[in-house]
Formats: structure tokens, C-alpha cells, sequence
């Protein structure tokens, strides 16, 4: 029990234990683009036939959902070695309902994911590169069915990049991938906040460029934040108007 005790202490107290990368994103003015509704009849994909596309997720004030934040080339820190390493971040992305959930993940290069079939249907999950916006697909990463609900597949990405998921069964089904060579990223929520995540690692003191990413901007926006006893705060805001 004292132990447990100790372990609980040195962690709040330890170097580095309070990394808080944090901020928000919002969007000012429209998108250039609507989502859309659509029938699509399929059994097993949940109740409703109705449909809709996940392009925008905007809040009331314009905080804006899907947005993949990162610090670019961070200067790592190992964890305090006498404290017991925090598991790695377990992302999951879930078909469930005939659509991809989350929308929007990111994962580090060479780091396993986990993809899960919620749904008593067929579903495959078909990943190829992202070549930007008007541009044909890019190659294929793997393709591979998931045939009963409740069946888990672990995969990764072993190139930094953008990459879509597809399912060929259900043709409105689409998911990105960002994924990235370090750690220290994150995605905001419905509320456009962030929280970057480490890892068991921490971020030295200095200058660093943070970029944000959404799906529907053809690039990134990017920012230099000054890191202090591993805390920052920024915010970004997109322009409606530069969406496609």
C-alpha cells in the first residue's frame, strides 16, 4: 500500500509528468462546401436508410471537430524512469451503423491501431494513400474483410502521411488517417479542443512549429508556440473560405 502511495507521489511530482500541449480550433466564416443526405439501404447498417456525409462537425461558435494538431519535430525528454510508464494511447476506429467512428484519427507511424467490426454485417476495410484534394487515390496499403461483428484487426502505417479507409460494401463509408513520425499529436473533439499526447516522453523547453489539419483543407495551418515546463497554449482558426 505504501508503495502504491509512493508510486502516486512521485508521479505528480516527477519532471515532466504535466505535459498540457492544449488549445482549440475554430472555423470563421462558411465552408465552401455542405454535407450531404442521402437513402442507402443496406441490412445490418442500422435503423434509418438516411445517411450523411461527416465533412463539417461545427460548433455553435465555430469550434471545429476532425482537426489532426501536432508539434512538428519535438524535442523528446525520456519519462522519469523511476515511475512506472503510463500505457501507449489505445486508438480504435469502429464500424458501427454502416460508418467509420471516429471520422478522423491519428496514429504514430509504425504504431499499431485497432479496427473493429460493431456491425452484424459484412464490412472490408480498404486503406489507400491521399494525394490531396483533386487528385486519383494512391496506392493501396491493405485491403481485407472483417466478416462478423465483434471481429478486432490490429494494422499500422508505417510511412508518415495521409490515408483514407474504405469499405467497397458500403460505398459512403470513408474514414482519414493522419499519421505521424513522433509522438505529440492529437484530435480535436466536438468542442474543437485538443490535448497533444507524449507518451511516456516529455517536451524540452523551446521554440516549436504546431500544425492543425482537417480533411477538407488542402493545407495545414501552422504556428510556433514556446514550450515552458512542458506546457503551451495556442488556437487556430481556419478560413471558411480556403475549404474545398
Amino acid at each position: 500500500m505504501w508503495k502504491a502511495i509512493v508510486l502516486v507521489l512521485l508521479a505528480a511530482f516527477a519532471p515532466g509528468s504535466f505535459a498540457d500541449i492544449t488549445g482549440t480550433v475554430t472555423i470563421q466564416g462558411k465552408p465552401n462546401s455542405k454535407d450531404e443526405t442521402f437513402v442507402a439501404q443496406a441490412p445490418n447498417c442500422g435503423e434509418s436508410p438516411i445517411r450523411h456525409t461527416e465533412n463539417w462537425k461545427i460548433g455553435p461558435k465555430g469550434e471545429l471537430a476532425d482537426v489532426v494538431v501536432w508539434v512538428v519535430d519535438p524535442k523528446l525528454l525520456p519519462f522519469d524512469t523511476t515511475i512506472e510508464p503510463a500505457p501507449p494511447p489505445k486508438i480504435e476506429i469502429k464500424q458501427i451503423g454502416c460508418r467509420y467512428d471516429p471520422h478522423v484519427i491519428a496514429v504514430q507511424a509504425g504504431v499499431p491501431f485497432t479496427i473493429i467490426n460493431a456491425d452484424p454485417t459484412l464490412h472490408n476495410v480498404h486503406a489507400k494513400v491521399y494525394n490531396g484534394p483533386g487528385q486519383p487515390p494512391g496506392a493501396d496499403v491493405f485491403n481485407f474483410g472483417q466478416v462478423y461483428q465483434g471481429q478486432k484487426d490490429d494494422k499500422q502505417f508505417d510511412d508518415p502521411g495521409i490515408y483514407t479507409l474504405q469499405c467497397d460494401v458500403h460505398n459512403w463509408m470513408q474514414a482519414w488517417v493522419k499519421v505521424l513520425k513522433d509522438p505529440g499529436f492529437g484530435v480535436t473533439g466536438p468542442d474543437g479542443a485538443f490535448k497533444l499526447n507524449f507518451g511516456n516522453n516529455t517536451l524540452a523547453d523551446g521554440d516549436y512549429k504546431i500544425d492543425a489539419w482537417h480533411p477538407r483543407f488542402a493545407q495545414p495551418l501552422e504556428q510556433t508556440i514556446h514550450v515552458k515546463n512542458n506546457t503551451a497554449t495556442v488556437t487556430f482558426q481556419f478560413d471558411g473560405s480556403k475549404s474545398f
